[in-house]
């Protein structure tokens, strides 16, 4: 357990002094939300639907799982969702776009991951300010459609169409149950009243301050499995790895849990602690004995540029209630019912305007003479389930 969990986990004469300072916080909060509810201060309204998704805790593993979750089941519904959020809490850049070759002090573990994970399918973009990154982030990639936050819980001038709130219950994220900087909870259960839906990682139990108008749902470990750095598409499992020789590597805060993992997978591994601060060169790794190079995914985002096949990253997938899928979709086709927003759309392909058709419920581009069909109040911009336009079809 390292210094930052234990010090969560206690209340000592020191998190007694911040207490008053975690009460005005949460006071600080509620009037800023009162401020923004009466319109006297002004939030921002993107020409799309908006996501958040965030944790109320300091930190969850289980977070970037969930989004890009949420991001494949948009995808397979059609639609062409981008990626925003704020990077290290430093980050005073304008916005940019986020590829496995951004460098880490700026874009942050969990941007990266989210970049090596979705390359090629969803853009990830971050910057100091949520609103100009947004609009960066459309103006560059016309056809997305929707948009996901996956930082901003506090970030009230965004409005958001839908917001997803993580909490996660086990007892290490948990802690002393006290608000920042006392604690590790970003604001009081309370504040999970203004969500749309709540999702539960860790042990199920009830939460406070909720009532049932909340919808809840449970996410958890499907498994754990393994993969390889330099050729992602190569996978294993904990037997498949059992008889090699194993070599461990990590500089994360969480090191022994990445360990502890790796035991119960009854996998025997020589292991190698850095610093959190450091960073990976390829003399790291020169253990002629191993055959296998085991790292947690935390560590994977400093490894991007080595190019050593024995590297392999522990991977744990989740699982979320299938009922989120649901709400979420239906919040989205009620934005989508306006035809305004409709009109906005982007061709996936040319870049290009589209014509909304409302007797005949398709999206069509002149430029590549395809029809995109509105499935059940969802624009499916999908080339696969385009219609081609014959001809002597005329458009108007």
């Amino acid at each position: 357990m390292n210094w930052s969990e234990l010090y969560w986990q206690r209340i000592t004469p020191l998190h007694l002094l911040l207490w008053p300072i975690s009460l005005l916080f949460v006071l600080f909060q509620s009037i800023r939300r009162h401020l923004y509810r009466r319109t006297i201060l002004t939030s921002v309204h993107l020409p799309v639907p908006v996501i958040v998704i965030d944790s109320i805790t300091a930190a969850s593993p289980v977070k970037t799982p969930l989004i890009i979750q949420i991001v494949n089941m948009l995808r397979a519904s059609g639609l062409r969702p981008g990626i925003i959020g704020h990077g290290y809490t430093d980050n005073y850049h304008p916005p940019m776009s986020v590829t496995i070759d951004s460098p880490l002090q700026l874009a942050g573990k969990k941007s990266l991951l989210l970049a090596y994970y979705l390359r090629e399918t969803c853009p990830v973009w971050i910057g100091h300010d949520r609103i100009e990154v947004a609009k960066a982030l459309l103006e560059a990639h016309k056809e997305c459609n929707v948009l996901i936050c996956n930082d901003g819980l506090q970030d009230l001038r965004l409005q958001r169409d839908f917001e997803v709130v993580i909490v996660d219950t086990s007892v290490i994220n948990s802690g002393n149950g006290l608000i920042m900087p006392a604690g590790p909870l970003r604001d009081s259960f309370a504040r999970l009243k203004h969500s749309n839906a709540v999702v539960q990682a860790g042990h199920q139990r009830q939460i406070p301050d909720i009532g049932e108008e909340i919808r809840t749902f449970y996410i958890t470990l499907l498994k754990e499995r393994f993969f390889n750095l330099s050729r992602p598409e190569l996978t294993a499992n904990a037997t498949e790895l059992a008889n090699k020789r194993i070599h461990a590597i990590t500089c994360d805060l969480d090191a022994q849990n990445f360990l502890d993992n790796l035991k119960f997978l009854r996998l025997t591994v020589i292991p190698y602690i850095f610093s959190e601060d450091h960073h990976f060169v390829a003399k790291d790794f020169l253990f002629d004995e191993a055959e296998i190079i085991l790292i947690s995914e935390a560590d994977a985002v400093k490894c991007f540029n080595l190019h050593d096949e024995r590297i392999w990253v522990l991977q744990q997938e989740y699982r979320v209630d299938l009922g989120l899928r649901a709400i979420i979709l239906k919040k989205l086709r009620e934005k989508f019912m306006d035809p305004k927003l409709l009109d906005i759309l982007a061709c996936p392909l040319c870049k290009g305007p589209l014509i909304y058709k409302k007797d005949r419920m398709e999206l069509i581009c002149k430029a590549d003479r395809l029809a995109y069909p509105v499935r059940d109040g969802i624009p499916v911009m999908l080339e696969d389930e385009a219609r081609k336009l014959p001809d002597e079809e005329e458009i108007k």
